[in-house]
């Protein structure tokens, strides 16, 4: 029963997460931009939600693939476009 409750929590955090994973796209920036204000930074957003989709990605790999593959890689693209310097 236990597992079973678990496991319904984590299909429902899987498939709220992975779509927030790609609607915050809008904040993703790089680490050196710059905006009309000055130097932005990272984005609180993304600090906490691209390491929960990291997790619950790969929790959740051997039941739903598609999902957490999406999931993936979203947070590997936003790793890359964090680490591309700003042009």
């Amino acid at each position: 029963m236990a597992a079973s409750a678990l496991s319904k929590i984590l299909r429902a955090t899987l498939f709220a997460l992975v779509p927030a994973a790609y609607l915050s796209m809008a904040l993703w920036r790089p680490h050196d931009s710059y905006g009309p204000a000055g130097r932005e930074g990272l984005s609180p957003v993304c600090v906490v939600l691209m390491p929960a989709v990291l997790v619950v990605s790969v929790l959740s790999w051997n039941t739903h693939r598609l999902v957490a593959f999406f999931g993936l890689l979203a947070c590997f693209g936003w790793l890359a476009v964090y680490l591309l310097p700003a042009l």
